[in-house]
């Protein structure tokens, strides 16, 4: 990754990489998850996607996306630790193959859907507004249904509360009613001007290209003094864990136990938490998944995942109602066996080749490396791929038995599947 900064707060950042055809130009802007903000967050790129002043309806604009050889816009919001970044991306293919310089279109046509939207007596039009907000809220009473996303998002918020990485990210529908279309265009004015920005350029890039991208941004962002949002890893307070159960019509129970972890993004012992998880269920060979779900027949599925910006393990699971206490019991003895570095050299190999596999997929994808070096920018670090399997290579059984005593668990969210009658099978 190759950084320029355009001015105070705001940094371009080349991704080159030749053997991608298409090209992908991102802008993101950093801001924090604050219950007062998160649901005007998730509504306002849904908005600016409207229209602009040049593309006021969504046929023109998709009409000079068929123009630009069928490029392709988005626009949304993704959580990034404590924080969340408003992204806003077009794809287009690159220049070299098609003989002309449709970078420059494509920088053009993503400004016009940021910087101009269409605004009406010192607000966003409100019959935009008030669609999006009621696509918003359908997709967000939409979580129930998709019960194991559902679950982990209640256990983070038992464990964070209302603010920072306790926050859904798509925003509460209570808060709907009080977004006027003066105090959305009001946040955005706010972010435009406050908020510390990323501009991604990746694919084929030289330098006359990212020179043009760099010129056109400069001129439409001003400096700022917002700086990336600091994320205090996860330690859990709590003497014992919280246990809390809900009850809802259905077949499968779920099971989401959030842990607390207390490692730094940014430290030597992260590569030990990354193996480790991956050996405790990461993986489709991982413990969880060889006896929780295989050996013992307790869960449909069982695994985890570990949210490097907070330090916090999610452990999923979907289980028969009357399995609950024999499927806890069982994650907590594969757990205690990754602590006290019961773990055979084949699964620290299996392990290692699992990672690389994915992170050597990710090179494939330029959405994936935009991700991983927008992670990398907030951490304050430029870790290569490559740098970061060396790591990967060089942790032992020791360190991973260390870093996993650390964890701790927070929360345990038990969404307790009943039939129709009400009656526990």
């Amino acid at each position: 990754m190759q950084t320029r900064p355009v001015c105070s707060g705001v940094d371009l950042r080349i991704l080159e990489n030749s053997k991608f055809k298409t090209n992908s130009l991102s802008v993101y802007f950093h801001i924090p998850l604050q219950r007062e903000t998160v649901t005007m967050a998730a509504l306002l790129p849904s908005v600016l996607k409207r229209g602009s002043e040049k593309y006021p309806k969504l046929r023109d604009m998709a009409r000079h996306l068929a123009d630009m050889y069928s490029a392709s816009l988005g626009a949304g919001v993704r959580m990034k630790g404590d924080g969340e970044v408003l992204y806003f991306t077009i794809e287009y293919i690159a220049d070299a193959y098609i003989g002309e310089n449709l970078t420059r279109q494509a920088a053009d046509f993503l400004q016009e859907f940021i910087f101009s939207p269409l605004v009406k007596d010192g607000g966003f039009l409100s019959e935009y507004v008030e669609s999006e907000k009621n696509n918003l809220k359908n997709a967000i009473l939409g979580l129930i249904n998709d019960k194991k996303e559902y679950a982990d998002v209640k256990c983070r918020e038992a464990m964070f509360g209302g603010d920072g990485y306790g926050m859904f990210e798509a925003g509460y529908v209570e808060d709907l009613d009080g977004i006027t279309p003066e105090r959305l265009y009001g946040f955005y004015r706010e972010v435009l001007e406050n908020a510390k920005v990323d501009i991604f350029m990746g694919g084929t890039v030289n330098a006359q290209t990212s020179d043009e991208v760099f010129t056109a941004f400069q001129s439409r962002l001003s400096p700022r003094s917002g700086g990336y949002i600091h994320t205090q890893a996860a330690v859990s307070k709590k003497a014992e864990p919280q246990v809390i159960t809900e009850e809802i019509p259905a077949a499968q129970s779920k099971l989401a136990m959030g842990l607390c972890c207390g490692v730094p993004a940014a430290s030597e012992e992260y590569y030990a938490l990354m193996l480790g998880s991956c050996i405790f269920g990461g993986s489709p060979f991982s413990k969880l998944f060889n006896n929780v779900r295989e050996k013992l027949s307790l869960a449909y599925y069982a695994a985890c995942r570990t949210d490097r910006m907070k330090s916090v393990m999610m452990i999923s699971s979907g289980i028969e109602t009357k399995n609950y206490q024999a499927a806890y019991d069982e994650i907590m003895v594969q757990l205690e066996k990754m602590r006290k570095g019961e773990i055979e050299p084949e699964e620290m190999e299996a392990a290692r080749k699992y990672l690389e596999t994915g992170l050597n997929a990710m090179q494939d994808s330029m959405r994936a490396m935009e991700d991983y070096y927008l992670s990398q920018a907030i951490m304050g670090t430029e870790q290569s791929l490559t740098e970061l399997l060396e790591c990967l290579k060089k942790v032992t059984k020791e360190q991973i038995s260390a870093v996993m005593q650390k964890t701790a668990l927070d929360t345990v969210y038990f969404l307790k599947g009943m039939p129709s009658g009400g009656k526990e099978e």
